[in-house]
């Protein structure tokens, strides 16, 4: 049962149907308004999209609309659909996005604008105000209009195994230096990897915590002066190749999939990257340490704690062949109820209220909750912009240089900044 907090913000309340099947009740909203309607959604393989997926045919029969879904993984989701846009064959009505896209998407027309669908649905109670301050803005961060919806809240954390730490006595790391200094003991004492972390294509993502952290940027707001090639920079390249001497080995592959499967396996001890990937650590049926996982918030460099957050969208295509039909699934997958079930699922979400579900103590411990809000506090945002991904490319690149040895971190960034200048003139 949801919080009666939930209750009187929620513009839906979950009903028994004559067939035993959830619907969602609301007086001047007609759900069955595209009976026999099919619409296209595409996903990126996620938590969310797991714990959304089997709610799917609720919502088919709630509405009479079914469901074409399309599940990729992340990495073939992000070019799937960047290639299908700019081909012009993107068929989806619906598809999760990130918040670095909204620039390009916004500039190349190929989102819908969310305004006048969020306008009806506010009349009817959708309560807009609910979402946190910063999924809101994320809602319009291509500077144009409101092209997608907020569907997770996400931080970066401190994951750690406690019978590990325990077992050697080592008190759970609140900065840089001693979570490296943790990672080498764990390294050099056990069997077990000290540390684990992104080394593949999306390692820019964690990272930007490191330099944040350290007191760097990547680029000026708003002006777009690349800033990248700084000593405090370059201090979190040497930490982040400090703690990546501590990892499995093939880290140089690894993006966040492979960080949870070290863990979940048993083989790392700790990572420090976003809070979503802990609920599949306490799931019984992929989880190998179950009972053995703790969290923390973002641990402090000499800028102090200053983690990166994201938050995963969903959007209607510009193109969608049913668009009211689309509207309606972004709508419940965005409502108060939905939000605060797939909280229970252990995805919490962009809305205040899914923190405050009756029950969730039960899915999350204390510090978990504790850590994520601390981490959130102090979280930022990458500074999206239409060559966002154009600029990440060299620096992953030289990220993972650093990792293998073949550059040291003083020097590596260097061209890096070169490069971003060249983009960005």
């Amino acid at each position: 049962m949801l919080s009666k907090k939930v209750y009187s913000t929620a513009m839906i309340v979950m009903m028994a149907a004559s067939g035993g099947a959830p619907v969602m009740a609301q007086e001047t909203f007609d759900w069955r308004a595209h009976d026999g309607t099919d619409i296209n959604v595409m996903m990126s393989r996620h938590p969310w999209q797991e714990a959304i997926e089997p709610f799917i045919p609720e919502f088919e029969e709630l509405t009479g609309i079914t469901v074409n879904l399309t599940k990729l993984p992340e990495q073939q989701f992000m070019t799937r659909v960047a290639a299908d846009l700019t081909s012009g064959t993107f068929s989806q009505d619906v598809f999760m996005t990130q918040y670095y896209d909204a620039p390009t998407f916004q500039a190349e027309g190929w989102t819908a604008d969310l305004q006048p669908y969020l306008d009806a649905a506010e009349a009817a109670g959708y309560d807009w105000e609910d979402f946190f301050p910063a999924a809101r803005d994320v809602s319009s961060i291509g500077g144009s209009y409101v092209d997608r919806i907020a569907i997770t809240s996400e931080a970066q954390v401190l994951v750690y195994r406690t019978d590990i730490l325990d077992d050697l006595g080592i008190e759970v790391p609140s900065t840089f230096d001693e979570l490296a200094a943790a990672a080498e003991r764990i390294s050099e004492e056990t069997d077990f990897a000290g540390f684990t972390l992104r080394g593949g294509a999306s390692n820019w993502w964690p990272f930007y915590g490191y330099v944040r952290s350290f007191g760097g940027d990547y680029v000026t707001v708003p002006d777009l002066e690349p800033v990248i090639d700084t000593p405090d920079a370059s201090a979190a390249l040497a930490m982040y190749d400090r703690l990546a001497a501590t990892a499995p080995r093939g880290v140089t592959s690894y993006d966040w999939d492979e960080i949870n499967t070290a863990m979940l396996s048993g083989q790392a001890a700790m990572f420090l990257d976003s809070s979503v990937i802990f609920a599949r650590l306490q799931n019984p049926e992929l989880s190998n340490v179950v009972g053995k996982v703790g969290i923390a918030p973002m641990v402090a460099g000499p800028a102090g704690p200053v983690g990166h957050s994201h938050f995963w969208s969903i959007s209607l295509s510009a193109t969608a062949p049913q668009p009211e039909a689309g509207w309606y699934f972004i709508q419940w997958a965005t409502s108060p109820e939905m939000q605060g079930r797939i909280a229970l699922e252990g995805v919490l979400g962009a809305r205040a209220s899914s923190w405050e579900v009756d029950g969730l103590d039960a899915v999350f411990p204390a510090e978990f909750i504790d850590a994520v809000k601390t981490s959130l506090d102090t979280a930022v945002i990458s500074p999206a912009n239409l060559k966002f991904f154009e600029l990440m490319d060299p620096l992953r690149v030289q990220i993972q240089e650093a990792i293998m040895d073949n550059v040291e971190p003083a020097s590596a960034l260097e061209g890096v900044q070169e490069e971003w200048a060249r983009i960005l003139q």
